[in-house]
């Protein structure tokens, strides 16, 4: 057999591509830039957190508004009783079965309303007690409103007797009463400023006088201190009998002149 000859194949060399680690390192961005690793693993964090949030906040809402309604007396489901009857017709209830739902509704509905008038009723009693109240700290301050024939409670009555009919409250209801004081008076603090201020006029106006153990008058001093010292007594009797008060009393002597006798026979008129 002849010598086969072997022909040798060339050798093919694969030459490996040259990488530029250099280039591909300035082409990957920072880690803590967008698009780097780190980046987008503190941004993924960050939306979970944020979805958490919001799923907490719809949980909170929800369970507001569970409670809000839990809180509120609901008003019971009303079945008609001919639906009731329908059904006893149909076959598909018996009379005693229906006469049993119809027993608790009407208990059901008696309670709701019950604790809705109870409800109700609480409200008003608050309000009343704040009313009588105010009205108790405007008569300590004007002790003539417990007059009835005193010219401070005739004029609070006319004002409680218009709100009255406005109101479509009678004129005994404390928050009427309280209205028609708020209306005569104004606000307690200005009541109590005007007669604070009444008060340093009077002081103001009464002359002091020594009082100095074992001396007399001061020359040029009053020897009283008695405003109603060059007043009728008759004005006087006359204040008293209708309610005012010492503060108002020696309100209205100012405008009396001094030495004024009432005549006899001639009333006493009101400025």
């Amino acid at each position: 057999m002849a010598d086969e000859q072997v022909v040798e194949q060339p050798e093919v060399v694969t030459e490996e591509p040259v990488v530029d680690t250099q280039a591909t390192e300035e082409q990957r961005p920072h880690p803590l830039e967008p698009k780097g690793p780190r980046f987008e693993e503190v941004y993924g964090q960050m939306k979970d957190y944020r979805r958490e949030v919001e799923q907490l906040r719809a949980e909170k809402a929800a369970w507001n508004v569970q409670q809000q309604r839990q809180q509120q007396p609901q008003a019971p489901q009303y079945i008609d009783p001919r639906v009731l009857q329908a059904s006893i017709d149909q076959g598909r209830m018996t009379p005693m079965e229906a006469a049993d739902i119809l027993s608790k509704q009407n208990a059901q509905i008696a309670a709701t309303q019950t604790t809705m008038q109870a409800v109700q009723y609480q409200t008003l009693a608050g309000k009343l007690q704040s009313a009588k109240v105010e009205v108790d700290e405007y008569i300590s301050k004007n002790p003539a409103l417990r007059d009835n024939s005193s010219q401070d409670f005739q004029r609070v009555a006319e004002e409680a007797f218009r709100l009255s009919d406005d109101m479509g409250l009678p004129v005994t209801d404390l928050r009427v009463q309280r209205a028609a004081l708020r209306a005569a008076y104004g606000s307690l603090g200005k009541m109590q400023s005007q007669q604070q201020s009444r008060e340093q006029s009077r002081s103001a106006s009464i002359p002091p006088v020594d009082t100095r153990a074992g001396g007399g008058p001061v020359r040029g001093q009053a020897q009283s201190s008695d405003p109603f010292k060059d007043i009728d007594p008759q004005y006087v009797e006359f204040w008293k009998r209708r309610g005012y008060t010492q503060e108002q009393m020696i309100e209205e002597a100012k405008y009396i002149p001094k030495g004024r006798k009432v005549r006899q026979g001639a009333g006493i008129r009101e400025r």
